[in-house]
């Protein structure tokens, strides 16, 4: 008889906590969305609304693709294998991320087994990747503008209540449980400071006041969700004088879903939902990973679906004298159903527990160990469900400072509590500067979504009056100067052609 079958008699089909893996796995190790997946050349902008044109517009304000583009006679834009990512945390040091987080060969001693568990308490980590596979649009004075683009979004997000964040690093030696299982079959109590020799021989740990898993899990808030993206928008000027432009788009996207997990608790019941790809090789039967399983190129480049929907985007922008920007967006309005793979999780009481907690802040591989193996959530077969995108508002204002700089503001607004929502709105200011016709610089500053002040900074070189343009940015440059709440990130693109 396994762990969860001395835990609960339920009989069902069981997939523990194992569906955590991705959630928290990506997350903690390098982490609810930010201020919105933008592309590389606005990831070292803090404002995005009025900035961004050609397909670069799509899923941010598709209204700009109405309006003329800066390079003259350049009708067509087309893009390849644009990317940019962010990972985040408020629990991590920077330091961490080099030291314990990819040294393998790291391995927590009981002492900091038990600090990780404090600095993850009511903390944890986020990360998104928005990776465009192509994208291409065409402009025209009449017509106005048409762009087409498919892309991966991905969000993963962990953050963890003082109870869990103790049992996942401390295992059954966390203050939870208050009985140890011997290997010799005795029983003792669970106390501080026990040897070495003493811990070797523990296999279990029991709770005698077992609480029910929404109390166990409270305050913990884990989240996955990558879906593939198919969006065609439109946008075109209705009105447009010497002084005001006035422009009017939407976008339109069909989207197949990969996987997601959502794991919460609210009002002290429990709340999870998952539903995951064949590619992830889970036998859910077993509850347990397939041996050798592992996520190959082809299955990143052509994942098996496991859920479908539609979504759109709407858009406003306005041009004041040829020089002031307003933009209004509301992105991302639709939903999802997810029918392959479908699992929820079933309110019980967490009694015993049968690993010794993360050995080190390698989660990908750690927590395979410790899902595996203990059973903390039980999940049942579930029936199809749609849940709607994390839908998003942006309001944008700016300015063309001549043709050799432009600045604006940004503030991006979470309409829902989606899986993928920010969790607070997003304020930035940010300037585009080009000394020469080959050459953009890119800054501001970035507040909100559950993070302190960044400092982004972005590269591009532009050639052929536009014909060809690269570039890099970073999303937070003062976490190179500074240990504590560590953003590492990289926007990066090199085939964007103009014809």
């Amino acid at each position: 008889m396994d762990v969860l079958d001395l835990r609960t008699n339920m009989h069902m089909d069981r997939l523990p906590f194992l569906l955590t893996v991705l959630a928290f796995g990506a997350g903690a190790t390098t982490v609810r969305g930010q201020s919105a997946l933008n592309p590389f050349s606005a990831a070292g902008r803090a404002a995005v609304t009025t900035f961004v044109t050609d397909y670069q517009s799509i899923g941010i304000n598709p209204a700009n693709l109405g309006w003329k583009g800066r390079f003259e006679g350049k009708h067509v834009t087309f893009g390849l294998l644009e990317g940019a990512y962010t990972v985040h945390s408020d629990a991590l040091k920077r330091a961490d991320f080099r030291e314990r987080v990819l040294n393998t060969d790291f391995r927590f001693t009981e002492r900091e087994q038990e600090e990780a568990g404090r600095i993850f308490a009511n903390a944890g980590a986020m990360a998104n990747a928005d990776l465009m596979s192509i994208g291409l649009s065409y402009a025209n004075e009449n017509l106005g503008g048409l762009a087409f683009h498919v892309r991966d979004r991905i969000e993963v997000s962990a953050k963890f209540g003082q109870r869990m964040a103790e049992i996942l690093f401390r295992g059954y030696r966390a203050d939870y449980f208050d009985l140890l299982v011997l290997a010799t079959g005795d029983t003792v109590a669970n106390y501080a400071n026990m040897s070495p020799d003493s811990l070797a021989m523990v296999i279990l740990g029991v709770a005698t006041e077992p609480m029910l898993l929404g109390r166990v899990v409270k305050g913990t808030d884990i989240g996955m969700n990558w879906y593939r993206e198919f969006n065609f928008s439109y946008g075109r000027h209705l009105i447009r004088t010497d002084n005001f432009e006035l422009d009017l788009g939407f976008g339109l996207k069909y989207l197949l879903g990969i996987g997601i997990v959502d794991i919460r608790s609210q009002d002290n019941r429990l709340d999870g939902f998952s539903s995951l790809s064949d590619d992830f090789q889970i036998d859910y039967q077993n509850v347990e990973f397939m041996p050798g399983a592992r996520l190959t190129g082809g299955m990143v480049a052509f994942p098996k679906a496991v859920g479908n929907g539609f979504g759109g985007d709407v858009g406003i922008s306005m041009l004041f004298n040829k020089a002031w920007k307003v933009g209004l967006a509301v992105t991302d309005i639709g939903a999802i159903r997810w029918k392959g793979n479908v699992y929820k999780a079933t309110e019980g009481s967490l009694v015993d527990l049968a690993i010794g907690g993360l050995e080190n802040l390698d989660v990908i591989s750690g927590l395979e160990d410790f899902v595996t193996n203990s059973g903390v959530l039980t999940w049942e077969r579930a029936q199809a469900r749609v849940l709607p995108l994390p839908t998003t508002a942006r309001l944008g204002a700016g300015k063309l400072l001549g043709e050799w700089a432009e600045a604006g503001i940004d503030a991006v607004l979470p309409l829902n509590d989606a899986t993928g929502s920010l969790r607070n709105p997003v304020f930035g200011a940010g300037a585009d500067l080009l000394p020469t016709r080959w050459l953009r610089f890119s800054s501001g500053l970035v507040v909100g979504g559950g993070m302190p002040l960044k400092l982004p900074v972005g590269l591009a070189f532009i050639a052929g009056n536009g014909t060809w343009e690269c570039g890099l940015a970073s999303r937070d440059v003062i976490t190179y100067f500074t240990q504590t709440n560590p953003t590492l990130s990289l926007g990066l693109g090199f085939l964007r052609f103009r014809f």
